[in-house]
Protein backbone atom coordinates (compact mmCIF):
# COMPACT_ATOMS: atom_id res chain seq x y z
CA UNK A 1 0.00 0.00 0.00
CA UNK A 2 1.79 3.22 -1.00
CA UNK A 3 -0.38 5.49 1.50
CA UNK A 4 2.23 3.58 4.13
CA UNK A 5 5.32 3.25 2.21
CA UNK A 6 7.34 5.65 4.75
CA UNK A 7 5.84 3.84 7.46
CA UNK A 8 6.71 0.44 6.48
CA UNK A 9 10.96 1.52 5.69
CA UNK A 10 10.30 2.82 9.16
CA UNK A 11 9.22 -0.37 10.42
CA UNK A 12 11.38 -2.12 8.84
CA UNK A 13 14.41 -0.24 9.88
CA UNK A 14 13.48 -1.06 13.38
CA UNK A 15 13.00 -4.06 12.19
CA UNK A 16 17.10 -4.52 11.51
CA UNK A 17 18.16 -2.26 14.28
CA UNK A 18 16.62 -4.66 17.04
CA UNK A 19 17.41 -8.23 17.72
CA UNK A 20 13.78 -8.35 19.62
CA UNK A 21 10.95 -6.26 20.18
CA UNK A 22 8.71 -7.45 23.15
CA UNK A 23 5.20 -7.67 23.36
CA UNK A 24 3.41 -6.78 26.79
CA UNK A 25 0.60 -9.34 25.96
CA UNK A 26 3.76 -12.17 26.00
CA UNK A 27 5.56 -10.25 28.29
CA UNK A 28 7.19 -13.91 29.55
CA UNK A 29 7.74 -15.02 26.31
CA UNK A 30 9.84 -12.02 25.34
CA UNK A 31 11.61 -12.09 28.22
CA UNK A 32 12.73 -15.85 27.85
CA UNK A 33 13.51 -15.12 24.57
CA UNK A 34 15.66 -11.84 26.17
CA UNK A 35 17.45 -14.10 28.38
CA UNK A 36 18.36 -16.40 25.93
CA UNK A 37 19.93 -13.35 23.76
CA UNK A 38 21.41 -11.92 26.92
CA UNK A 39 22.55 -15.38 28.53
CA UNK A 40 20.72 -14.30 32.20
CA UNK A 41 19.47 -16.40 34.21
CA UNK A 42 16.19 -16.99 34.96
CA UNK A 43 15.85 -15.42 38.36
CA UNK A 44 17.17 -11.82 36.88
CA UNK A 45 13.50 -11.81 35.39
CA UNK A 46 11.22 -11.85 38.50
CA UNK A 47 9.17 -8.69 38.02
CA UNK A 48 5.81 -7.43 39.94
CA UNK A 49 2.81 -5.95 38.40
CA UNK A 50 2.29 -2.59 39.20
CA UNK A 51 -0.36 -1.37 36.85
CA UNK A 52 -4.11 -3.20 35.13
CA UNK A 53 -5.68 -2.33 32.03
CA UNK A 54 -8.06 -0.55 33.36
CA UNK A 55 -12.13 -1.24 32.25
CA UNK A 56 -12.31 1.65 29.08
CA UNK A 57 -12.30 -0.52 26.18
CA UNK A 58 -15.51 -2.06 27.44
CA UNK A 59 -17.73 1.18 28.07
CA UNK A 60 -16.57 2.65 24.59
CA UNK A 61 -19.05 1.74 21.79
CA UNK A 62 -17.69 -0.09 18.80
CA UNK A 63 -17.93 2.66 16.38
CA UNK A 64 -15.89 4.73 18.70
CA UNK A 65 -12.99 1.88 18.86
CA UNK A 66 -12.95 1.39 15.28
CA UNK A 67 -12.58 5.23 15.04
CA UNK A 68 -9.42 5.13 17.29
CA UNK A 69 -8.11 2.02 15.54
CA UNK A 70 -7.84 4.68 12.17
CA UNK A 71 -6.76 7.32 13.90
CA UNK A 72 -3.61 5.46 15.29
CA UNK A 73 -3.42 3.62 12.01
CA UNK A 74 0.48 3.83 12.34
CA UNK A 75 0.98 2.70 15.67
CA UNK A 76 -1.23 -0.04 14.49
CA UNK A 77 0.64 -0.98 11.81
CA UNK A 78 3.95 -1.09 13.97
CA UNK A 79 2.48 -3.16 17.19
CA UNK A 80 1.16 -5.94 14.38
CA UNK A 81 4.19 -6.63 12.97
CA UNK A 82 6.03 -7.20 15.68
CA UNK A 83 3.25 -9.28 17.74
CA UNK A 84 3.36 -11.57 14.48
CA UNK A 85 6.89 -11.49 14.28
CA UNK A 86 7.12 -12.07 17.46
CA UNK A 87 4.51 -14.93 17.75
CA UNK A 88 6.32 -16.46 15.00
CA UNK A 89 9.50 -16.64 16.13
CA UNK A 90 7.81 -18.08 19.65
CA UNK A 91 5.93 -20.62 17.43
CA UNK A 92 8.99 -21.75 16.86
CA UNK A 93 10.88 -22.01 20.01
CA UNK A 94 11.69 -25.81 21.14
CA UNK A 95 10.32 -27.26 24.49
CA UNK A 96 12.75 -26.10 26.81
CA UNK A 97 11.77 -22.43 26.13
CA UNK A 98 8.02 -23.30 26.82
CA UNK A 99 9.19 -25.42 29.92
CA UNK A 100 11.64 -21.64 30.72
CA UNK A 101 8.43 -19.81 30.24
CA UNK A 102 6.28 -21.95 32.69
CA UNK A 103 8.86 -21.68 35.33
CA UNK A 104 9.27 -17.94 35.11
CA UNK A 105 5.72 -18.11 35.72
CA UNK A 106 6.21 -20.65 38.60
CA UNK A 107 9.17 -18.00 40.02
CA UNK A 108 7.07 -14.85 40.14
CA UNK A 109 3.71 -16.59 42.20
CA UNK A 110 6.45 -17.96 44.53
CA UNK A 111 8.18 -14.52 44.86
CA UNK A 112 4.89 -12.64 44.88
CA UNK A 113 3.31 -14.94 47.73
CA UNK A 114 6.85 -14.81 49.76
CA UNK A 115 7.20 -10.84 49.44
CA UNK A 116 3.37 -9.80 49.55
CA UNK A 117 0.20 -10.76 51.88
CA UNK A 118 -2.08 -9.25 49.09
CA UNK A 119 -2.67 -6.32 46.52
CA UNK A 120 -4.36 -3.53 47.52
CA UNK A 121 -7.44 -1.55 45.37
CA UNK A 122 -6.14 0.48 42.01
CA UNK A 123 -5.29 4.11 42.68
CA UNK A 124 -4.56 6.49 39.94
CA UNK A 125 -6.49 4.96 37.24
CA UNK A 126 -4.40 1.89 36.97
CA UNK A 127 -1.93 1.28 39.52
CA UNK A 128 -1.39 -1.53 42.53
CA UNK A 129 0.08 -1.55 45.68
CA UNK A 130 0.80 -4.41 48.14
CA UNK A 131 1.48 -5.08 51.90
CA UNK A 132 4.88 -6.52 52.72
CA UNK A 133 4.55 -10.35 54.44
CA UNK A 134 6.16 -9.49 57.58
CA UNK A 135 8.90 -11.70 57.46
CA UNK A 136 10.08 -9.79 54.33
CA UNK A 137 9.16 -5.98 56.00
CA UNK A 138 12.87 -5.44 55.30
CA UNK A 139 13.78 -6.64 52.37
CA UNK A 140 15.45 -4.76 49.94
CA UNK A 141 14.37 -6.47 46.78
CA UNK A 142 10.51 -7.22 47.83
CA UNK A 143 10.52 -3.23 47.87
CA UNK A 144 12.39 -2.47 45.31
CA UNK A 145 9.99 -4.43 42.77
CA UNK A 146 7.65 -3.29 44.41
CA UNK A 147 8.57 0.33 43.17
CA UNK A 148 6.80 2.08 40.32
CA UNK A 149 9.37 2.89 36.96
CA UNK A 150 9.13 6.46 37.95
CA UNK A 151 10.63 6.04 41.27
CA UNK A 152 13.29 4.40 39.97
CA UNK A 153 14.39 7.10 37.68
CA UNK A 154 14.23 9.66 40.07
CA UNK A 155 16.56 7.84 42.45
CA UNK A 156 18.76 6.69 39.44
CA UNK A 157 18.75 9.86 38.22
CA UNK A 158 19.87 11.73 41.29
CA UNK A 159 22.15 9.35 42.79
CA UNK A 160 24.01 9.32 38.98
CA UNK A 161 24.13 13.16 39.40
CA UNK A 162 23.64 13.55 43.53
CA UNK A 163 26.60 16.13 43.19
CA UNK A 164 24.25 18.73 40.97
CA UNK A 165 21.20 18.54 41.96
CA UNK A 166 18.99 21.66 44.00
CA UNK A 167 17.71 20.75 47.22
CA UNK A 168 14.34 21.43 45.84
CA UNK A 169 14.66 18.38 43.67
CA UNK A 170 15.32 16.19 46.71
CA UNK A 171 11.95 17.33 48.48
CA UNK A 172 10.11 17.07 45.65
CA UNK A 173 11.53 12.98 45.30
CA UNK A 174 10.99 12.59 49.30
CA UNK A 175 7.28 14.19 48.86
CA UNK A 176 6.57 12.04 45.38
CA UNK A 177 7.56 8.83 47.67
CA UNK A 178 5.92 9.61 50.69
CA UNK A 179 2.61 10.00 49.18
CA UNK A 180 3.26 6.96 46.97
CA UNK A 181 3.84 5.13 49.96
CA UNK A 182 0.28 5.35 51.33
CA UNK A 183 -1.08 4.06 48.16
CA UNK A 184 1.60 1.10 48.19
CA UNK A 185 3.01 0.42 51.27
CA UNK A 186 5.49 -2.24 50.34
CA UNK A 187 8.22 0.07 47.66
CA UNK A 188 10.60 1.68 48.69
CA UNK A 189 10.69 4.53 51.61
CA UNK A 190 12.42 7.24 51.69
CA UNK A 191 14.33 6.10 54.25
CA UNK A 192 15.57 3.41 52.10
CA UNK A 193 17.24 6.08 50.17
CA UNK A 194 17.33 9.43 51.64
CA UNK A 195 21.40 9.36 52.63
CA UNK A 196 21.97 8.45 48.89
CA UNK A 197 19.77 10.86 47.18
CA UNK A 198 21.80 13.68 49.64
CA UNK A 199 24.35 15.47 47.36
CA UNK A 200 27.46 14.31 48.42
CA UNK A 201 29.70 16.98 51.23
CA UNK A 202 33.08 15.55 51.07
CA UNK A 203 33.87 13.88 47.54
CA UNK A 204 31.30 14.67 44.61
CA UNK A 205 32.51 12.02 42.76
CA UNK A 206 32.15 9.53 45.04
CA UNK A 207 29.06 7.67 44.41
CA UNK A 208 27.21 5.13 47.89
CA UNK A 209 25.75 2.33 47.38
CA UNK A 210 22.67 1.25 48.49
Amino acid sequence: NAEYGVVDEFIAKVDQDFHLVMILEMLDESLVLLKRLMCWDLKQLIYVKLSMNNEYKSSVDEDIQQKILEWNAIDLRLYNHFKAKLETLVAAQDESFHAEVSALKALNTAFWKECYTNALPVFNGNKIGFILSEDHKNNATCKLLATDDVTQTHIIGMKQFKALIPPSDVLMVRNHMQNLKKRNPAMLEWNDVKDVLQPAKEDPDTVNEF
